[in-house]
């Protein structure tokens, strides 16, 4: 029959009024509503609107504060970084060299051997250099005299005691160093190997500790990084490696 409205079950009735009347908690705060709400339905609202966004804000404030704890209080350096470049050692010596110093030492010490100069080797070794992380520089012959070239070593016949370089010293090879105060403006022009020979790098073959290493370059070098933070230790390195 036309213009006869459906008859409604009370079910329909009741979800038509639910759906057009006014939220009973509208505009209410969150604690309120816990407050009024019937008991058995606290535990679940909890859950939505209190606990989630709790274990959030824990979770941020922990990883904010792990940041700043990080930053504040960085890991300390070891009391020496030594770079063993290009194979000077074996595979897994550097790490027997560098337990046997450290516990002559009692502090810890890394020698890291992973300065490839047919890969990123010559780059790390810059950056960390720059970055007064290295402290000793262990190299081949004709890779120490480009690193000498570049300014990177001190002159060990000023840096060590004069009673040690006096041992030592018949060990020292020489070599030319940084200098650009003669250098014009031409593209091809560098201060690199242009500056005064001085020894910078001792020949570790006559060595004892160098020579305990099986399969070691007979030809490698030592030489105390030039902006060295960590001079005594450094120092003390290359007693240790000749006594």
């Amino acid at each position: 029959m036309e213009g006869k409205q459906p008859k409604l079950t009370p079910e329909q009735r009741e979800a038509i009024d639910t759906l057009s009347s006014t939220p009973q908690y509208q505009g209410e705060s969150k604690i309120k509503i816990f407050m009024k709400i019937p008991a058995k339905d606290k535990a679940a609202y909890s859950r939505t609107h209190f606990l989630v966004p709790l274990l959030a804000a824990v979770i941020v404030i922990a990883l904010g504060t792990f940041v700043i704890v990080r930053l504040v209080s960085p890991v300390p350096r070891p009391a020496l970084y030594a770079a063993a470049v290009s194979g000077s050692t074996p595979m897994g010596e550097a790490d027997k060299l560098k337990d046997d110093y450290a516990k002559k030492l009692g502090k810890d010490v890394i020698i890291d051997d992973y300065f490839d100069m047919n890969k990123d080797g010559l780059s790390k070794l810059q950056t960390m250099i720059g970055n007064e992380q290295i402290d000793v520089v262990i190299a081949p012959h004709d890779v120490f005299a480009k690193l000498a070239s570049f300014g990177y070593f001190d002159n060990l016949k000023t840096t060590l005691p004069a009673a040690e370089y006096a041992k030592v010293g018949k060990y020292a090879m020489a070599f030319h160093g940084f200098d650009d105060s003669r250098v014009t403006d031409a593209i091809d022009e560098s201060g690199s190997g242009q500056g005064k020979s001085e020894p910078y790098g001792l020949l570790l073959e006559h060595a004892p500790r160098w020579d305990r290493i099986e399969g070691a370059d007979d030809d490698a070098l030592v030489g105390i990084a030039a902006n060295t933070q960590q001079l005594d230790t450094a120092k003390n390195f290359i007693q240790y490696l000749y006594n």
